[in-house]
This record gives C-alpha cells, structure tokens and sequence, in this order.
C-alpha cells in the first residue's frame, strides 16, 4: 500500500511534486533554526536565511515545473516555521540571555521583558496572519499585500547577525514589521536578476558571517530594508507597470 501523497488527483494534478520535496527541506531546515534559537541564535538566523533562499528555489521549481494539490499549504507550513517561529525564538534569547523571563513570578517582570513578550507574539501573531492571508488572496498575483514573511525574517537575522543593535532597537524594528506584514500595501516580485543577486548576497552571508567586518550581513540587511521601504513605490516589475 503506497503513502497517498503519490499519483494524482481528480483534476490530473501531482499530489506531491518537485517543489514539494523543497518545501520539506525548508520545514527541517526551519525546525533546525527553532532547535538552535536558544542555544546559538547566530547559528539560527544562519539556517534562518538558508530556508529563506529554498524558499525561493521552491517557487522556481514549481513555476518550471508545475504546482502540486498541497503545494501551497505545505510552503505556507514551511513558513510559519522559518519564518513565524524561528525568528521569534531568536528574539526572545538575544532579550533575555543575560535577564531571563521567569512567568511564574510576574512581578519580577521589568518593562523590556513585558515589552519583549508583546513584540514577540506580535510578531508570531502576524507571520501566521500575513500567510492565510496570502494563500486566500495574494497566490496568483506578481504582487502581495503586505511585506513578506521571508523579508522580515531575513532583516530581524541580518540585524542579529551585524551584532551591533540593541535589544530595544531589536524590540522596536520587531513591532514595524509585524504592523508592516499585515497593512494593505502591495509588495512586487522580483525580477530574476535582482533575486539573484539577493540570493547571492544572502548565501554569501550565510557562509561568511563575519567577514570583512560582517560586510555581507550588512549588505542583506540594507538591500532588504531597501525593498522593504522603496519598492512599493519605485520598483518596477516584468510588466513595466509601476507597483
């Protein structure tokens, strides 16, 4: 007796496809970035960007060669782990390694951590909100509503990875993207050359942390702030339409 994920449906459509086998890579790579976020948070952010770059693999693949039944489901589950939970575990360490949380004494709680509680699940809270929002209406446009889940993953793990923020001004950039993941403005797709030459920034990033000065994290963290803030406005997409 076979798994069900194989053959086809009713509609001829694989059940389970090439760029699903990616998306479960993603998910691994995504519950490797939550196993690491309390012991090595520089470690996580690292695998953070790795499921972020197979993030968009999976969506090449599927493009070239067709989407599954689960495909967008799968991706979206994949997500809310890299991207929801991961990066919401790293904050909390980065918050609390040298003043730890304790909720079974609340008022041994300072303003940061209370503060810190509220950003966190802000954060979790909206990733989960800007992916069904995503698969209910944004799936088959060159645009979506809203900053990307990938995107604020990626600057919370530049900002960790440049080793130079504060924990308030973490806090902080923590609550703009979570208010910015779910506010009605239209985000473009990327053009393949500019989605390449992120991807090749992101890896190198990945690879070399803390070369010439963390040059690479920084370059992420400004070319994802770039799009973050610019593209909605000034980025053109394949249709030369004005996003």
């Amino acid at each position: 007796m076979r798994p069900r994920f194989l053959g086809y449906d009713h509609d001829g459509k694989n059940k389970f496809g090439p760029a699903d086998i990616v998306s479960l890579i993603n998910a691994i790579i995504g519950l490797s970035a939550v196993s690491f976020a309390l012991v090595d948070p520089f470690l996580s952010c690292r695998l953070i960007l790795l499921s972020a770059l197979g993030d968009g693999i999976d969506g090449i693949i599927a493009r070239k060669f067709g989407g599954s039944s689960i495909g967008s489901h799968l991706d979206s589950i994949s997500d809310i782990v890299s991207f929801g939970v991961a990066p919401s575990l790293v904050i909390y360490n980065i918050v609390t390694q040298n003043d730890p949380i304790v909720l079974s004494n609340l008022s041994l709680l300072s303003y940061t951590h209370i503060l810190a509680i509220f950003c966190i699940l802000a954060f979790f809270s909206m990733s989960a909100v800007r992916l069904s929002l995503y698969m209910a209406y944004d799936i088959e446009h060159n645009h979506t509503i809203g900053a990307q889940t990938p995107v604020a993953a990626i600057i919370i793990s530049s900002v960790v990875l440049v080793q130079t923020f504060s924990t308030l001004s973490l806090l902080l950039l923590t609550l703009v993207l979570a208010y910015l993941m779910v506010i009605p403005i239209r985000y473009p797709d990327l053009l393949f050359r500019d989605s390449l030459l992120l991807s090749i920034v992101q890896l190198s990033a990945i690879a070399f942390p803390n070369s010439m000065g963390r040059a690479f994290p920084y370059a992420l963290l400004i070319l994802s702030l770039a799009y973050l803030f610019l593209s909605p406005s000034y980025y053109w997409n394949k249709f030369s339409e004005r996003i």
